[in-house]
């Protein structure tokens, strides 16, 4: 679906040091405007949280609250150590003494691949069945935007990788929204999820290898999201 959306980039605007420095240089991008798409990741989770009488919600990585205190739940944690939510540590260290269950969860921390995967395995293991994660930052449209170090402050880093891991792992219905820098949902359908663990072969993969095999994905536009959470 986001092949229609390639662009590369001109060739004048293209600094040949920036190709020497980085192994991430790519020249294509995804042309996405996602202010043009009225949903963002609040529309979806809300969805979610109405599907249970008393929701139990927990968002990792709360930054400056513009999510956690848009979500309409009364019973909710949010974990960031730095700002925000209502507890102030790592999102390790919050599921290792952890006794809580939720219903909806949501994943926007460090936007770098091992510390997501390890987030959502973690989150995982406190849903209950039919309950909801969610990703946010699925969708890199640049080589920039998905680098790892950060380059630029719109930063999704390389958290699409997780994706390649959730399409294979049993138990549990995934897709990705089209809006709002991509929104990947996750439903819980079994009690004990068998997650696929591919980490060995993903680790070390690039933009230009989530432009090849994003095509593997199930995206939704979101219209259709809000029927299918």
């Amino acid at each position: 679906m986001l092949q229609k959306y390639y662009r590369k980039v001109p060739k004048q605007i293209i600094h040949e040091e920036l190709k020497k420095k980085y192994s991430n240089f790519c020249d294509t991008v995804v042309h996405i405007d996602w202010d043009k798409i009225l949903f963002n990741r609040v529309s979806f989770i809300t969805a979610a949280t109405q599907k249970f009488n008393e929701c139990r919600y927990l968002e990792i990585g709360c930054d400056n609250n513009i999510c956690f205190r848009s979500i309409p739940v009364i019973n909710k944690i949010g974990v960031d150590p730095e700002r925000g939510g209502t507890i102030k540590d790592t999102s390790d260290n919050f599921f290792k003494n952890n006794k809580n269950k939720f219903d909806v969860i949501f994943i926007d921390g460090l936007h770098i691949f091992e510390q997501c995967r390890k987030d959502v395995i973690n989150s995982l293991k406190v849903l209950d069945k039919n309950g909801y994660i969610f990703l946010h930052d699925m969708t890199p449209r640049s080589w920039v935007e998905e680098n790892v170090p950060r380059l630029q402050p719109i930063w999704s880093g390389n958290i699409w990788k997780v994706a390649l891991e959730l399409i294979k792992t049993k138990g549990i219905d995934f897709f990705i929204v089209h809006a709002d820098h991509g929104v990947g949902v996750i439903k819980k359908k079994e009690e004990n999820v068998i997650y696929h663990d591919d980490y060995e072969n993903i680790k070390n993969l690039k933009f230009k290898d989530f432009l090849n095999l994003n095509k593997q994905f199930k995206y939704v536009e979101a219209e259709e999201a809000l029927d299918l959470i």
